[in-house]
C-alpha cells in the first residue's frame, strides 16, 4: 500500500474542510427540495371545480402538478369518484382542509373514511380564531385531543395559519406559537408562507423551531399578484430550510386570484420550479 504523503494528508484535509463549509442548502436542502412533490390547494380553482370537476382534475394534472389537497366538501364528488379522478389523471391526495366540525368524535369516523378511500391521511383544520391566551391554550388542548382520537384511526391532524395567528401576541408568544408549542409533534404545523409574510413575520424561525412537523405547506405568494416569485417572499431562503428542516413531504400551491385562477395555478406552478431546477 502507497504511503500517504504529509501534502497529501493536508491536501484532503483542506478538502474535506471545504466541503464541510460549503452552504448546506446546496449539498442537501436543494437536492432534497427539488424531490418534494408539488399539489393544488383546489381552493385555488374552486369556482371552475364547480362547473367541471373532472376537466379541472385532468388540467392540474396538465399544468405539471403530481397531487391535491382536498377542501370541505369536495364539491360533491364521493370518495371512490374521487379516487378515480385522481388515479385516471396521476395525482395524488396529500391531504384536506376540513372544518373543526368534521373532526368531532360524532363525525370523525366518516371524515376519516372518506380521506382514507381517497389514499390519504392529513387532516388539516384551515381556520380556528380566539382573544385571549386562555383561548388559545383551549385550542391547543382540543387539538391535542383530537390529535390522539385521530391517530387511532390512522390519522394525523394539523393546523393552518392565516395572518392573525402571527399578530395575536400574549406575553411575548404569538398565537401561531402558543398552539405549536402545547400540541405534541403530530400535530402537523401547516404553515402558510404567504400569509406569515403579510403579518410581518419571517417564516424561516418557525418552520426551525417546530422542526419536523411541517410535513405540508402552503406555497403563497404574497403581493406580486399572488403569482410565486413575483412578491415579497424570499423563495431562496424558505425552500431550503422547508426541505433540512421542516420534515416537509409535500409542496402545497394556494393562489387566490378570482379573475385567473386556473392560469395563476400554472403560473404559480412554473414560479416555483423555477426555484427548484
Amino acid at each position: 500500500m502507497r504511503k500517504i504523503s504529509r501534502r497529501e494528508w493536508l491536501q484532503w484535509g483542506l478538502g474535506a474542510t471545504a466541503l464541510a463549509m460549503a452552504p448546506v442548502r446546496l449539498w442537501a436542502s436543494e437536492k432534497v427540495a427539488t424531490k418534494i412533490p408539488i399539489a393544488l390547494q383546489l381552493y385555488s380553482i374552486r369556482e371552475d371545480c364547480r362547473k367541471d370537476l373532472p376537466k379541472m382534475i385532468a388540467a392540474v394534472a396538465q399544468m405539471g402538478y403530481q397531487g391535491v389537497e382536498l377542501m370541505a366538501g369536495n364539491f360533491g364528488a364521493d370518495a371512490k369518484e374521487f379516487r378515480k379522478l385522481l388515479e385516471d389523471n396521476g395525482l395524488q391526495c396529500c391531504g384536506t382542509h376540513t372544518p373543526q366540525d368534521s373532526l368531532k368524535d360524532e363525525n370523525l369516523g366518516k371524515t376519516a373514511d372518506y380521506l382514507q378511500e381517497i389514499g390519504a391521511r392529513y387532516l388539516i383544520v384551515p381556520w380556528m380564531n380566539a382573544d385571549t391566551k386562555e383561548d388559545w391554550l383551549k385550542l391547543a388542548q382540543w387539538l391535542s385531543d383530537r390529535s390522539v382520537a385521530a391517530g387511532k384511526l390512522g390519522m394525523q391532524i394539523g393546523f393552518h395559519n392565516h395572518s392573525h395567528e402571527m399578530t395575536k401576541v400574549y406575553d411575548g408568544k404569538m398565537a401561531w406559537e402558543l398552539i405549536f408549542e402545547n400540541t405534541p409533534q403530530e400535530v402537523i404545523h401547516q404553515i402558510d408562507v404567504g400569509h406569515c409574510v403579510h403579518a410581518g413575520v419571517d417564516p424561516v424561525p418557525l418552520i426551525n423551531k417546530f422542526a419536523g412537523r411541517s410535513k405540508t405547506v402552503h406555497i403563497a405568494e404574497y403581493g406580486g399578484g399572488g403569482i410565486i416569485g413575483k412578491g415579497e417572499v424570499r423563495w431562496k431562503e424558505v425552500l431550503p430550510v422547508l426541505a433540512k428542516n421542516g420534515g416537509t413531504e409535500w409542496f402545497i400551491i394556494e393562489c387566490e386570484n378570482k379573475e385567473t385562477p386556473v392560469q395563476d395555478a400554472k403560473d404559480c406552478f412554473d414560479g416555483l420550479k423555477s426555484f427548484l431546477s
